[in-house]
């Protein structure tokens, strides 16, 4: 009997968690604008620094105003026109510096685009790994008489991004962007919510409850 009554209250703390985790999920048009909200001003942040055409002497000049104050920053660097990094905003990244990032696949779409047709890129979350935590990558790009210069890119923690627009809340939820599932938690079952995003070279798919 004492088993049976210390599973129900067991059965019932789980009900009554997942019930208050399915109140604090936002709804759709909430979690849209809050996902609007927190990457516009990044953008806005990117497109004024490379506006002001950044150098490999001046880089860390123009970044540092915007860069100061924002929650879970990772990196930045300074691409050329051909995606290998140039410059690294923290000094202790440094050895990245001659990376060409055409050597990561996942990154041919977004350099491709890059090439042909110069604008404003959102990567899909990144898995991280042991020695780099999960981040999400924004770029944008250097144009000068019309030409493509060179790249600013900047990297968030997925953690940040999540707190940001309430995910971090929810009882479950998947990120997939262009067909492929790139960040999740818990079991979304049957019964969840979903928006689809048209974002920077990119469409998110958010699926949650």
């Amino acid at each position: 009997m004492k088993k049976f009554a210390l599973f129900m209250m067991l059965l019932l703390g789980a009900a009554l968690f997942n019930h208050s985790a399915a109140l604090a999920a936002p709804t759709e048009a909430e979690l849209s604008q809050s996902v609007q909200n927190y990457f516009d001003p990044l953008f806005a942040g990117l497109k004024s620094a490379a506006e002001q055409q950044p150098t490999g002497d001046n880089f860390r000049k123009i970044m540092k105003p915007f860069l100061a104050d924002i929650e879970g920053f990772f990196g930045s660097t300074l691409l050329d026109s051909d995606f290998v990094i140039r410059k690294v905003y923290r000094r202790r990244n440094f050895l990245a510096v001659g990376y060409d990032l055409k050597k990561v696949k996942e990154l041919d779409y977004f350099w491709e685009l890059m090439r042909n047709s110069p604008s404003p890129q959102l990567s899909e979350p990144g898995h991280g790994s042991l020695i780099q935590p999960r981040l999400i990558a924004m770029r944008y790009p250097i144009i000068k008489e019309g030409q493509l210069t060179g790249v600013v890119s900047l990297m968030i923690r997925t953690t940040t991004f999540l707190k940001a627009t309430g995910l971090d809340q929810v009882a479950a939820y998947r990120i997939v962007c262009r067909g492929q599932e790139a960040e999740a938690e818990g079991e979304l079952g049957s019964d969840y919510r979903q928006i689809t995003l048209k974002l920077p070279a990119n469409e998110w798919l958010i699926q949650y409850r």
